[in-house]
């Protein structure tokens, strides 16, 4: 069994892509493959996460329950999450995903056979609105792979 440490915050623009999918293939689990972020991907994480921290108003505290792998229903998590896809541009303001662009980008290291597995199939979940998609589909990859991002 594996305890990974896992820091959520992640971006900026050039390479978004690839920084949704950090945070999205942010697994913590059992027998869980480790992938190392970049300098450059960890640098270019930091913009998006804190502009996206100040417009959602998510709560420090359930970032670093994130961090540690567990997922809050928090209202203001998902509007953090929809803003960090969104900006990454992975997927739009009404929750809808580009697959296009987050398999065209995923991180060094992550298994792509498993990652286009999972997201073709998660890519078709709803939530109420589109925050509550963006979560739905994060944690649907997040249950559907083993691949876990550390930076």
């Amino acid at each position: 069994m594996h305890h990974c440490k896992l820091t959520i915050f992640v971006t900026t623009i050039n390479m978004q892509s690839c920084l949704f999918l950090t945070l999205l293939v942010a697994v913590v689990g059992i027998n869980a493959d480790t992938v190392l972020l970049t300098d450059i991907h960890k640098e270019k994480s930091n913009a998006n996460i804190a502009a996206c921290i100040k417009e959602s108003g998510v709560k420090p505290e359930i970032l670093a329950e994130a961090k540690k792998g567990n997922y809050s229903e928090d209202e203001a998590m998902k509007k953090f999450l929809l803003c960090f896809f969104n900006k990454s541009g992975i997927m739009n303001a009404d929750g809808k995903l580009n697959l296009d662009v987050a398999l065209a980008n995923l991180p060094p290291g992550v298994d792509k056979n498993e990652a286009t597995k999972a997201l073709e199939e998660c890519q078709h979940k709803n939530g109420k609105d589109a925050p509550d998609t963006a979560f739905t589909i994060f944690k649907c990859y997040r249950a559907a792979t083993k691949t876990q991002v550390l930076f």
